[in-house]
């Protein structure tokens, strides 16, 4: 029979600010600069490159600005193994917007299995289940998707920095997804890469219009143990579900 513990309420969180990103000063080149025109390799190289991933670690964040003021931040941790399915992600969130908000969620992840935890607010939920037959974990979004596509963008340019690659793009115009969000009229990308093509951090900085008010949102990526990652459920995680009688590595071994 399938295993379910359902907790109070499912809540679904939408982070207070609009889009996301980085900004920071460019360093200057230490080696060679080059254009789109020579890259010294193509988007269908990076995107080998980071498909070719078993496993890895990351933390992001986020600072979401209105005019100069910080008013809603993001930190999320996450490891997660391809072959072996497993996913671990602990994510917080605050806001100073409509009176002030908190968020934080911790979800993990194997191949027979799941269990979140999410506390918003003090509105805590949570739910432990097995997969049904035929069914798993999907694998197929990552916080590296489509990273390759930064290639794309005009004003492209790599410069060869000791052992690694450093991607510069920006981009003018367009539209940014978000509610009220009318125009992200500049957006830049930094992306460091080893010489195999590995991301090793990323910064983005997307500056755009939202309610008629300025904004802008930065966003930094770090992705640490390539091929190497640990990936363990999120102590809280563990603690709570062990408050309500369950405890997790005998429940995932049932599925």
């Amino acid at each position: 029979m399938r295993k379910l513990y359902i907790g109070l309420f499912i809540v679904l969180v939408v982070f207070a600010a609009g889009c996301i990103s980085g900004g920071g000063t460019t360093p200057a080149p230490t080696t060679t600069t080059t254009t789109a025109a020579n890259l010294p390799f193509t988007p269908d190289d990076m995107e080998n490159a980071i498909k070719s991933l078993k496993s890895y670690e990351y933390t992001m964040h986020v600072d979401s600005y209105n005019g100069t003021k910080l008013v809603a931040q993001l930190s999320n941790e996450g490891a997660i193994n391809f072959e072996r399915k497993l996913k671990s992600v602990s994510t917080f969130s605050n806001s100073s917007v409509g009176g002030g908000s908190y968020y934080r969620s911790y979800y993990y992840t194997t191949s027979s299995g799941y269990a979140s935890y999410f506390d918003r607010n003090g509105t805590v939920t949570w739910e432990a289940s097995c997969y049904g037959p035929g069914k798993g974990p999907d694998f197929n979004s990552t916080i590296l998707d489509g990273l390759w596509k930064v290639l794309d963008m005009e004003n492209v340019r790599v410069i060869e920095d000791g052992d690694y690659y450093v991607i510069y793009a920006n981009e003018t115009g367009g539209t940014a997804i978000g509610p009220n969000v009318t125009n992200a009229y500049k957006t830049r990308i930094e992306v460091r890469l080893t010489r195999d093509l590995i991301p090793v951090k990323i910064k983005k900085t997307v500056y755009y219009e939202k309610g008629g008010a300025k904004w802008v949102d930065v966003i930094t990526i770090d992705v640490r143990n390539p091929n190497a990652a640990v990936v363990e459920p999120p102590e809280e995680l563990v603690e709570y579900l062990n408050a309500q009688g369950i405890d997790l590595t005998d429940f995932l071994s049932g599925c």
